[in-house]
């Protein structure tokens, strides 16, 4: 008996256990001061999204700037790839850059004006970009960290037909390496 007596108190409270719940077929009642995640962020930093957006425009504008007073084109004479003593400070400061951050990696591209052949201004190109990597090279940065390539006339920096327009077509321009 008593054995009954306990599988009887036994199933009873498995079927107490087991017994269906209740499903709540309406979403929770919210209240009025329920609010988002970002409405909480803002309202302890004080600042939308838009003002972090502007912010993070104006620090890639501020680092663009940067980067273009560090990497300037180094200029050529005519028919040239000898480097210029008063272009040296020019690479000196890409090298200085380089020295700082030692994950840079640049590309320094060749270029001529539109006088001379297709293969010729290639070629012109190619040992600007190599003069300028040599010098670099001197100052002590890694030849791995420093590609050349060269334009020759193909992407001019002025499209007009006068000296002065030349004259900023035969040079070496720096840019970040993206390929790393």
């Amino acid at each position: 008996m008593k054995k009954i007596l306990i599988l009887l108190v036994a199933l009873i409270f498995v079927a107490v256990g087991c017994s269906p719940k209740a499903v709540q077929t309406t979403p929770p009642a919210t209240s009025t001061t329920d609010t988002s995640l970002s409405d909480r962020d803002k309202g302890r930093t004080g600042i939308s999204e838009e003002e972090l957006a502007k912010a993070e425009r104006d620090r890639l504008l501020r680092e663009q700037e940067r980067l273009a007073a560090i990497l300037k084109d180094v200029h050529f004479d005519f028919d040239s790839y000898a480097v210029n003593n008063s272009e040296l400070p020019k690479i000196e400061g890409v090298g200085s850059f380089m020295k700082e951050d030692r994950s840079v990696r640049i590309v320094i591209e060749g270029h001529c004006d539109e006088r001379g052949t297709v293969d010729y201004n290639l070629a012109l190109g190619q040992k600007r970009a190599e003069a300028v990597k040599a010098y670099l090279l001197k100052l002590g940065i890694e030849g791995s960290r420093i590609r050349t390539i060269s334009y020759g006339k193909e992407l001019p920096a002025d499209t007009g037909k006068t000296e002065e327009a030349w004259a900023k077509n035969r040079r070496a321009h720096f840019r970040l390496d993206q390929k790393g």
